[in-house]
């Protein structure tokens, strides 16, 4: 007796079950890339990435401005996202800084500029994409 002889066999009624719940997950899973690829649901990735560099500049701009005032207190790379398409160099360092004292006015306008500007920026590369 051979050992294909003593291996239980499916019957069609469970290979039809398993074929039926391995093409529900690829169904599911094509939705979920669908979801994903879908233009509105890129650019509001890209919305959020934009934002957050651009509040990372904001944070180093108010460093700069501060001077002594402020102090480092991590950095760290950021992984991409989960099914992300990263080219080279695309790694994002995050860097937290701390003020040991109340901001000048003058830096909180500079900050104001600044994201002011990052935001017209941003609209205007989104307009000039789209167009």
């Amino acid at each position: 007796m051979t050992g294909r002889d003593t291996e239980p066999r499916q019957t069609p009624a469970e290979i039809q079950a398993e074929i039926t719940r391995e093409q529900r997950r690829l169904a599911e899973t094509l939705d979920e890339l669908s979801e994903q690829a879908r233009p509105a649901n890129i650019a509001r990735r890209q919305i959020g990435r934009a934002r957050e560099r651009g509040a990372r500049i904001v944070d180093e701009a108010r460093a700069l401005v501060v001077g002594g005032g402020a102090v480092r207190v991590e950095s760290h790379l950021v992984a991409p996202e989960e099914g992300s398409i990263v080219i080279k160099g695309d790694d994002e360092v995050v860097t937290t800084y701390q003020s040991r004292r109340r901001l000048p006015p003058e830096a909180l306008i500079l900050a104001v500029g600044v994201g002011a500007v990052i935001a017209v920026g941003v609209v205007a590369w989104a307009v000039r994409r789209r167009g």
